[in-house]
């Protein structure tokens, strides 16, 4: 047991050694690094080239306004105060009544003056027409985006961007939206000689389509199409619609209404069957979503005509003719109770 203790001290010895030499090496290598990470110090980064500010600003030139409910907001770069007083009374012109939020910087190094105040007369006319939204220019490229004051400014705008623009002024997005319509409303008439439309509809496709569906329903000599284009329509509202239209066009006058989700239908049809399959099928037809009233009255069946009124001259007549009334005269007055 002696003879063994130097041997194990020894042996101590040399691992710790190990051990201390391993951890010198490690802190060596990869302590600085570990504690520069700690000391919240990050890797060089590459040297880049030094590029002249306005440069870097005439490649990226931005200027923006925002209209929100009673003010409107500028934003962003115009080339000199010169500048930025016709700017602001472009904005006075077509805004008079907003107040506006001034954050205008004067930065030179835009694009040609007059192609660059051509460019934001054009973003904020067309922003006249929104309710609210935005128009931001990126030199001399545009993006709109907002919702319409009324149809009428929905096809205005769009009118205008398809048409010809500022020299140089290219549209890069315009996403403008009809006004929304709350409750959303379509209404169908069937008169003697027409059919009229009106309240909203969600696009021009789907106006078309209603038009179409509509030529092939009814066998109307005019279609009277005051629809109005509208944000806000429900889910599934094409098919409401389709559904609406089919039921009416088995009345022989009447109305349909969509208001939201609710369908009414009023109208007269030509007899109880046809009144009672239009209220099945509207019901059926109509997508899971929509409920349905219905108000539909029918004609009833026409009265034959006084008998007597029939009868009296048939008789007068071989009474007449005869002087007399032979046995069996009546039996020859008959059919006329049988619609002869």
């Amino acid at each position: 047991m002696s003879g063994f203790r130097p041997r194990r001290w020894l042996l101590c010895l040399v691992t710790i050694s190990a051990l201390l030499g391993a951890f010198g090496l490690r802190t060596g290598s990869a302590g600085p690094a570990f504690n520069a990470a700690q000391a919240g110090l990050e890797a060089p980064s590459p040297v880049l080239p030094v590029t002249d500010k306005h440069d870097r600003q005439a490649s990226a030139y931005i200027w923006s306004a925002t209209r929100i409910e009673s003010s409107i907001r500028l934003r962003g770069a115009v080339p000199t105060g010169e500048d930025r007083r016709t700017v602001l009374g472009m904005v006075k012109a077509h805004f008079p009544d907003l107040d506006v939020q001034d954050k205008l910087k004067i930065v030179a190094g835009g694009p040609p003056q007059d192609q660059w105040l051509g460019a934001v007369s054009f973003g904020l006319k067309q922003l006249s027409h929104l309710k609210r939204g935005s128009v931001r220019l990126l030199d001399v490229t545009l993006k709109l985006d907002g919702e319409a004051r009324s149809a009428a400014d929905y096809i205005e705008v769009k009118k205008t961007l398809a048409g010809d623009l500022p020299t140089g002024l290219v549209v890069a997005n315009a996403n403008i939206r009809p006004p929304v319509a709350d409750p959303f409303i379509f209404v169908a008439d069937l008169g003697t000689n027409a059919l009229s439309l009106s309240g909203s509809v969600p696009s021009e496709g789907a106006r078309n389509q209603v038009r179409e569906l509509s030529r092939q329903l009814f066998r109307r000599p005019g279609l009277d199409d005051r629809l109005e284009l509208a944000s806000g329509a429900p889910k599934d509202w094409d098919e409401a619609v389709s559904a609406a239209l089919r039921a009416l066009s088995r009345l022989e006058s009447g109305k349909i209404a969509l208001s939201g989700l609710a369908v009414t239908i009023q109208g007269v049809a030509p007899d109880k069957g046809t009144a009672v399959a239009v209220s099945y099928q509207l019901r059926r037809d109509l997508p899971e979503l929509f409920s349905t009233s219905e108000s539909i009255s029918w004609k009833e069946a026409a009265m034959p005509p006084d008998v007597a009124a029939r009868m009296i001259p048939r008789i007068k007549a071989i009474v007449g003719e005869r002087n007399q009334l032979p046995s069996g005269a009546l039996s020859e007055a008959l059919p006329v109770l049988d619609g002869e």
